[in-house]
């Protein structure tokens, strides 16, 4: 598994903005940069963001609701925010909006590559979670520690396709050539419902947390591990 992330810096600081991602970039991050967060609202990749850098100080909306918005949106991703403000009560401030991590500025670059690196090997260990017996799926039959589940043709479809798609995931537009459907509201809203049906069989069937992760106008990704006999 890929151990570089799909990073998203939020910093309105050109020179420092441009130093961070070269930085990222150099250790082998996909970097996204962007200089305030309505810019976020743009870029449709930042969907598929593993961690979010954010800063403070942000013209628009500041970097603390910014952090809450994403955390609420993303409770799987990592958020580190990079702030100038060193006072005790602007780190807890941090930390209450949904931060991992609050980085004071001047940044120390090998700080943030071991931060970043602590977190990639967390959230590795996250996709490659396995209940004690495993997931297996064969044909219609979802096999955990907790029981055997059956599956409709469509749910082993869409479920085989998430475990073999990169990352565990698929954009809304690849499910429904699956299903052989076209996009629409109505897609979309069935899609939804039939994802809430395929958690809790997975959940069922012996995985644990999310399993399954909705990306925000996206699509969804798997989470957990799923061998396919």
């Amino acid at each position: 598994m890929d151990p570089h992330l799909n990073l998203v810096v939020v910093e309105d600081n050109n020179d420092l903005r441009t130093l961070l991602c070269k930085a990222l970039r150099k250790d082998g991050h996909r970097v996204t940069a962007l200089s305030c967060a309505e810019e976020l609202e743009d870029q449709a990749g930042s969907d598929h963001a593993d961690a979010f850098l954010i800063d403070i100080n942000l013209p628009g909306e500041d970097g603390l609701s910014l952090a809450s918005r994403v955390r609420k949106a993303h409770p799987l991703v990592g958020i580190i925010i990079v702030s100038a403000r060193s006072a005790l009560d602007d780190k807890l401030s941090g930390y209450d909006c949904g931060a991992d991590l609050y980085l004071t500025k001047p940044i120390s670059l090998p700080e943030l590559a071991a931060a970043l690196r602590s977190f990639s090997r967390r959230r590795m260990a996250t996709l490659k979670h396995l209940t004690p017996e495993g997931l297996t799926l064969n044909k219609l039959e979802l096999q955990g520690r907790q029981s055997t589940v059956k599956l409709t043709a469509q749910e082993a479809i869409v479920l085989t396709a998430l475990a073999r798609a990169p990352a565990g995931r698929l954009e809304t537009w690849q499910l429904a050539d699956l299903l052989g459907l076209e996009v629409d509201e109505s897609f979309k809203s069935s899609l939804a419902v039939r994802m809430v049906r395929l958690r809790k069989k997975l959940t069922d069937a012996g995985a644990e947390g999310l399993v399954i992760e909705s990306l925000r106008n996206i699509g969804y990704q798997l989470t957990t591990r799923i061998d396919i006999i």
